[in-house]
């Protein structure tokens, strides 16, 4: 199959058949200038491709796979339980099943069973320290995907939530400072096209987007009001102080 090849530079695009040049184009709209914004997943000096957040993971995932095979083959392997019968005439004589009763008058006699799924202390631990590990490397507790265990505690102040979160969120923070200048280029981008084609007017001195992320973090309406009048009693415009409470000046009840 012959490969197809998309090449954008500095105000051009070029489209590439195998080894045989087939379109070139030039940009009217953004001369100069790559069409490209590269966000790395996870920032890295001096590589172009950044750090994988899957790559660390690959081989405790491949140890707790391995792990769990082996628990399904004991399981299918020991499923069946076996009985011992001692002292017990006819016994293999009749299956084991509800409602069967053996009827002896011998005291030594005793049936004990064996096999199936039987507990392994250790390997449930070695489990459950892997994706321990997993939960570390990725820095997503269980907690965020609704896994509730009765360790956490009570969660029922913010710094109680953000220390156990912590991990998350400091990644929530990198996430957004790499994307969030990614989508500010791209805006920044998008607004010299639309001049350039005459859709939307503007200078470049007011193509610069500023993205404003919302807290991840519930915030309490009081703890809200209460900051809101410290920044008013500060000077803060209080139309500004209103909107980020979310209300506008034509809503009901503001004055």
């Amino acid at each position: 199959m012959e490969s197809v090849t998309e090449v954008f530079g500095p105000g051009v695009r070029v489209v590439y058949h195998g080894d045989a040049l087939v379109r070139r184009e030039s940009s009217v709209l953004l001369p100069g200038v790559v069409p490209v914004v590269h966000i790395q997943n996870l920032s890295q000096p001096f590589r172009y491709e950044g750090l994988s957040e899957v790559e660390p993971l690959i081989g405790l995932q491949d140890e707790l796979n391995t792990r769990l095979s082996d628990r399904a083959s004991r399981v299918t392997m020991s499923s069946f339980k076996m009985y011992l019968a001692k002292r017990l005439d006819g016994f293999d004589g009749a299956p084991v099943g509800p409602g069967r009763v053996w009827m002896t008058d011998d005291p030594d006699a005793s049936i004990e069973a064996f096999g199936g799924d039987t507990s392994s202390p250790s390997e449930s631990e070695h489990i459950e320290q892997v994706r321990e590990a997993m939960d570390k490397i990725s820095g997503v507790p269980p907690l965020a995907g609704g896994v509730v265990r009765a360790k956490i505690g009570n969660l029922s102040s913010a710094n109680a939530l953000r220390i156990t979160l912590m991990s998350l969120l400091a990644k929530t923070a990198r996430k957004r400072v790499t994307y969030g200048a990614g989508i500010e280029r791209v805006c920044r981008m998008v607004l010299t096209a639309l001049d350039a084609a005459g859709v939307l007017r503007t200078h470049p001195a007011d193509r610069g987007v500023r993205l404003v992320w919302p807290d991840p973090q519930p915030v309490d309406p009081g703890d809200a009001v209460v900051s809101a009048e410290r920044k008013v009693a500060l000077g803060v415009e209080r139309d500004r102080v209103l909107a980020e409470l979310g209300y506008g000046p034509g809503d009901a009840g503001v004055s």
